[in-house]
């Protein structure tokens, strides 16, 4: 049976993290929804000023101070390792603001991104790409399509022969 009552120190931690979300980031929200109105009006995005940018990376120290980024990841990594009880916690608090996995370094694609390259790359790949994504440098992408499921990657098919030797 799984035990989903923490122990008391990570239940600080998610205490901490729930009054974070509540405080700075779900205000956010309603920027995201105005953002998304300026930006079918055809005027410039909101998020993409200085401001904007600065105050992002004031909340992401705020959440590394707490041992809280890159929450999916293991110590070797840059985080914490959680497991997936504590990370499931965790993600019920976060799913309420838009920003969270922005704020929190758990952003898709790039937390697939890092884990394939964490696990495949080469010593050049991971100094190459897996750093910046972990420092939030950039950020990665996901691109498929296929004739019979455009970007629906449930109803991929594929088969493979071989050739030669």
């Amino acid at each position: 049976m799984i035990d989903f009552d923490p122990e008391p120190a990570f239940q600080a931690k998610l205490d901490w993290a729930k009054a974070f979300c509540e405080r700075e980031l779900m205000p956010l929200n309603y920027l995201l929804l105005a953002d998304r109105e300026e930006r079918r009006m055809g005027r410039p995005s909101l998020l993409e000023g200085r401001k904007f940018k600065r105050h992002v990376v004031k909340l992401q120290a705020e959440v590394k101070a707490q041992g809280l980024w890159g929450l999916h990841l293991g110590p070797e990594l840059g985080g914490p390792g959680l497991g997936q009880v504590k990370l499931c916690l965790m993600n019920e608090i976060l799913s309420q603001a838009a920003m969270a996995p922005t704020i929190f370094g758990t952003r898709a694609p790039d937390t697939g991104n890092a884990e394939l390259i964490a696990h495949l790359g080469t010593p050049e790949q991971k100094e190459r790409w897996l750093k910046p994504i972990m420092n939030d440098e950039f950020r990665t992408c996901y691109s498929m399509t296929e004739p019979h499921a455009g970007s629906d990657p449930g109803m991929f098919k594929t088969r493979a022969w071989r050739e030669g030797d």
